[in-house]
């Protein structure tokens, strides 16, 4: 409610939230672990819960691009990748995209090589889409209509500490991040 500097593990993260905040794209990736994210992905995560759009948003986030990537040896992809992806939108990141694949094995050299092949294919695939849209990323409506909400409710000063960071930041009023 304060300041996420109370965290005792603001220090140690502090280099990994610099590196987020001068890329261009957030990659985060996890194995599947009973259908969801891992618990060490999971704590990362939630390290940044202040950086919500309901809290304290970076204004760097709303122009990134961010990738979610899972495997599975088996299901769970899906709900791995939205655990990582809700993150990304919260935060702001504008365009997110996901890639998840099944591939049946626990190691690396497990995996078949039509699969090794079909992943090259797809992941390049991917990061050309990522290289076509670099700097000419906005969000999109969802992301809009949810900061406009949040607009809303900061005006009101739901919590002090973020209601006074977005008064700062001007997105009380006609200021928005990705302009």
């Amino acid at each position: 409610m304060e300041s996420e500097k109370k965290c005792p593990h603001y220090g140690a993260i502090s280099p990994i939230t610099s590196a987020m905040d001068e890329a261009d794209v957030i990659i985060l990736a996890s194995p599947v672990y009973v259908y969801h994210a891992t618990g060490a992905m999971k704590a990362f995560l939630d390290h940044y819960g202040y950086r919500w759009m309901v809290h304290r948003p970076a204004k760097s986030m709303f122009r990134k691009q961010g990738v979610c990537i899972s495997t599975a040896a088996g299901a769970g992809l899906s709900s791995t990748n939205k655990d990582m992806a809700d993150s990304l939108f919260f935060w702001g990141v504008g365009e997110i995209y996901r890639y998840g694949k099944g591939v049946a094995a626990i190691t690396w050299k497990g995996v078949s090589e039509k699969k090794r092949a079909s992943i090259d294919k797809a992941t390049t695939a991917l990061a050309e889409k990522i290289r076509k849209r670099h700097g000419k990323v906005k969000p999109g409506i969802k992301t809009r209509v949810w900061f406009f909400a949040m607009h809303l409710m900061q005006r009101k000063g739901f919590n002090e500490r973020d209601a006074k960071y977005w008064k700062e930041m001007g997105w009380t009023g006609r200021k928005r991040p990705w302009k």
